[in-house]
């Protein structure tokens, strides 16, 4: 059979690549680019090279079992990295990361500030009430915002924690997340071990940035592209 595909991002390069060796496959590319969301850029710093990437950077153990797969048929390593957030607010002045305990009392005053716990208290109620609603019905139509709300949740911990974390990982503002789908966010944060202090999954880059995976399925899928 003769199948076109029309784009060359993780999909249409999986599909070429799974499709080719039974069906004649031709892909289609607007860009004069292939691999659509990577986006790997080489840097070098001190004489040395590094291949940075900007669009897809990580995956996990947990939830990406078939591109694991995939990549190892493809003969593309991972190597292990750490997932951590950090927060330095400077109308606040607070400042903290949340990888272990030491780097979550980065500022020695905290160990004395009630607020502070207070602030962490606030995290532990949050994971455990997302977990409670992940897996419920929600209305397509229940925002982030509004869920923070409803449960009491406090700027301190809004501005400072939850709202941010979900900036940083959708590349928004702290006002679109109050906007943003709760049942989409919830499910993002529970697959991705965001709502556990422990038993986290273990994260990876590729190895040679994203751009490996692009170049290797496009030769493994032996396709033409127009």
């Amino acid at each position: 059979m003769n199948i076109a595909i029309i784009g060359t991002g993780i999909s249409g390069l999986t599909c070429a690549y799974r499709l080719h060796q039974e069906h004649e496959v031709t892909l289609f590319e607007a860009n004069d680019y292939i691999g659509g969301h990577t986006a790997t850029v080489d840097v070098t710093l001190d004489g040395k090279e590094y291949a940075v990437d900007t669009g897809f950077i990580v995956y996990n153990d947990r939830t990406y079992p078939n591109f694991m797969q995939m990549m190892s048929e493809i003969g593309v390593e991972g190597i292990p990295t750490e997932m951590s957030f950090s927060v330095r607010n400077d109308a606040n002045g607070l400042e903290y990361n949340g990888h272990s305990l030491s780097n979550l009392f980065a500022q020695k005053r905290n160990w004395l500030n009630p607020k502070f716990y207070s602030f962490i208290l606030e995290i532990l109620r949050f994971n455990k009430l997302a977990k409670e609603f992940a897996d419920q019905d929600i209305d397509a139509d229940s925002t982030l915002g509004e869920f923070l709300e409803e449960h009491t949740f406090g700027d301190y911990f809004c501005d400072n924690y939850i709202l941010p974390m979900g900036a940083a990982i959708w590349s928004s503002t702290l006002a679109d997340m109050r906007g943003f789908p709760l049942r989409f966010f919830l499910q993002f944060f529970l697959n991705h071990g965001l709502l556990d202090i422990k038993n986290r999954p273990q994260w990876y880059v590729v190895k040679g940035g994203s751009r490996a995976i692009s170049t290797r399925l496009r030769k493994a899928s032996k396709t033409t592209l127009d």
